[in-house]
Order: structure tokens, then sequence, then C-alpha cells
């Protein structure tokens, strides 16, 4: 008798069916699947956040190159200007003199050998699209070309990396009369970032 229920006993004793397994690596495929999900876009918002705060570096640094200018200086104090569209060089006339403004330029950003590099876009006397570049080094300097005056010697090169655009708007007497309000737009020029990294800054000066 003895003999007889252990060996029933035995036979009622079981493993985990087949089904349970498949439901078991279903839960375990869904949770791996969201833990992917958010350390995705966490690195997504990670880098959105990054370029939204060189975004701004730059609409500061366009402001402050434009408050600099005196207001006799028709570059920080002629009116015109579009956050739209690429406005520029254009012909217009400034104290009774025929001169040519921009309203935009192009900053391409990239790293090399430890140094940050600012490409600008600049539009040569005969139309030609040409680019100077900064660098900036490790020690806090910024190197210039000496021969030529400028950052780098212009090259007709495009720049790789990481651009932005920069458009402003300058608005003579506004928000009141005898002031200037400059409003700058950077945006910047990769599509494969979504939702579009804009950042907007306005200053007023005299």
């Amino acid at each position: 008798m003895f003999q007889l229920l252990r060996r029933k006993n035995a036979d009622v004793e079981k493993g985990f069916t087949l089904m349970e397994v498949m439901v078991a690596i279903v839960i375990l495929t869904i949770g791996l699947m969201a833990t992917a999900l958010l350390m995705a876009n966490v690195y997504k918002n990670t880098v959105r956040s990054r370029y939204v705060a060189t975004a701004a570096a730059l609409a500061s640094e366009k402001l402050e190159d434009l408050n600099r200018f005196a207001d006799s200086d028709k570059r920080g104090s002629l009116a015109g200007g579009s956050l739209t569209a690429d406005l520029g060089p254009l012909n217009a006339t400034w104290n009774g003199t025929p001169v040519s403004v921009d309203y935009y330029d192009s900053v391409t950003l990239n790293n090399s050998n430890g140094a940050m590099n600012e490409t600008y876009e600049i539009v040569a006397a005969d139309g030609t699209t040409e680019y100077v570049t900064q660098t900036f080094t490790a020690d806090g300097l910024l190197h210039w070309d000496s021969t030529n005056g400028l950052a780098s010697a212009p090259s007709t090169a495009a720049p790789t990396g990481i651009t932005f655009k920069r458009r402003w708007v300058i608005e003579q007497d506004t928000p009141v009369t005898g002031v200037h309000m400059i409003t700058v737009l950077v945006t910047l020029m990769d599509s494969t970032v979504q939702p579009p990294v804009t950042f907007q800054m306005s200053m007023v000066r005299p």
C-alpha cells in the first residue's frame, strides 16, 4: 500500500507548462521593450536639450554682436530683416549712402583635435558663398589668421558638423520711440531632430 501511494504522488509532480513559459517570455519581452523605449526617449531628450542650449548661446552671441555696433552703424540699427527668410546682402540706403546689409547667417559647429570650430557663412563681393572658421582651443584662446584679419582664410568648401541658421529683425521705434528692438531666431538645420529645435531672443537698444 505504501509503495502504491509513493508511486501515485510521484506521478502528480510536474514543472512549468509550455503555455506558462510563453506567457513569461511575453511579459519579459514587453518589459524589455518598455525599458528600451524609455532609454531611447531619455537619450533623445538629452540630445535635444543640448541643441537648445547651443541655440540659446548662439542667439545671445548674435545679440551681443549687434549690440556692440554704434547706433550710427547700419549693421545694428538699419530696420529690416525676417525670421522666416534669409535676407541679405540687401541693398539699402543709410544716411543718404547706398549700403549692403545682412539679416541672417549660418553657424556650423564641429570638434577636431580637442578644439571647437565655429564656421560662419559669408557672401563675398562677387556673390560667392565663402566660409570663415573661428577656432577655440583648450588654452582658451581664439586663433586668428593675421594675413586676412579674419578667424581664418575664407574657403569655398562647405563645412561639416552641426549647422544652425540665425535670422534677425531690427525694428525702429519699438517698443517706444527712440529705441530699436532686435529679435534673433536660431534654428537647428537638422530635420531628423523632432520637434524642430528653435530658440528666439530679443533685446532693446538705443
